[in-house]
Order: structure tokens, then sequence, then C-alpha cells
């Protein structure tokens, strides 16, 4: 008979940060589903519209694309076909694994410098949206290094830690 399961280890900050980031985007999806039932049930029974919706909609999805991607890549729920690298050995399959956390951290530092160079381009430009909502182009930029910089640091953790102390995630199990 088993004992009782193992306590789950402490969560680094930097776990509740992209935890917190996925909570907001999961908060969102909820948000977006109520705003569509909301619009369409509304012009159903012809009682008002929702002009801005749609735009509303537009920068949710934006929003929950970018916040749910370093909780998506912490978990390695991402799409991934290792139909070759499986078969490697255990030692080759390491120094692909890690030849591929090197690309991904590099790619990420990539779009982190230009993203960063766009919003602010963008803020030192006053630029303004002028659509259902009125605000300054750089608020849709802002969330891009923020994010990229995560991405990167989930990276170089993964860089960093030894290969063992990655096991697979969760929702690998059973699959």
């Amino acid at each position: 008979m088993a004992g009782p399961p193992a306590p789950a280890s402490p969560r680094s900050w930097f776990d509740l940060l992209i935890d917190g980031l996925a909570l907001v985007a999961a908060a969102l999806v909820v948000l977006l589903t109520l705003l569509i039932l909301c619009d369409i049930a509304a012009r159903y029974l012809r009682v008002f519209t929702l002009t801005w919706a749609l735009e509303a909609s537009e920068y949710m999805l934006y929003a929950v694309t970018f916040l749910g991607a370093p909780w998506l890549l912490r978990e390695e729920g991402h799409i991934a076909i290792e139909l070759v690298v499986e078969r490697l050995p255990a030692r080759l399959h390491a120094r692909v694994r890690r030849l591929t956390d090197a690309l991904g951290a590099a790619v990420c530092a990539a779009l982190l410098y230009y993203a960063c160079r766009v919003a602010w381009r963008s803020f030192e430009s006053g630029v303004m949206v002028h659509k259902s909502f009125v605000f300054p182009e750089w608020y849709v930029f802002a969330l891009v290094p923020l994010v990229m910089l995560v991405l990167l640091g989930v990276y170089l953790r993964w860089l960093v830690r030894p290969p063992q102390a990655r096991a697979p995630a969760a929702l690998h199990e059973g699959i």
C-alpha cells in the first residue's frame, strides 16, 4: 500500500509569476465567453448592441495568447514532434534538448530586443489607437517584451538546471 503523496515542492517567485499570468489568461477567456454570450443575447433580444465587443474580443484574444504562453512552455504543453529525437540515445537526446533550449532562448532574446524597440518607438511617437476605444498604441505592444522576458527566463532556467531536474510535465502523463 502506497503512503500519502509527497508534498509539492515550494514554488519559486518565477513559477508564481507564470501561474499568475496563466490565471489572468484564464480569467480573460471566461470574460471573453461571457462578453460574446451577452452580445449574442442582446442582439437576439434586440435590447442593445455592444458595438465595442468585437474590438474587445480581439484584444482579449491577443492577451490570452501571450499571457498563457509562459505557462504552456513551462509545462511543455506545446506541440512537439519528437519522432526522431525520442529514439536517440539518452546522452544525444539530452544534447539535442539543450541545443533546442539554447535556440529557444536565442529566439526569445531576439524577439525581446525587437519588441522593446517597437514598444519604445510607439511610446515616443505618442501614436493613439482610435477605434471603439482610444488609447496609446504602446499599450498593445507593452505586453510582448514582458512575455518574451518570461519565456527567455524559462529557457535559461532549463539551460542552467541539470537535465534530470527537468521532469516531463504532468500534462504528458498517460499520453
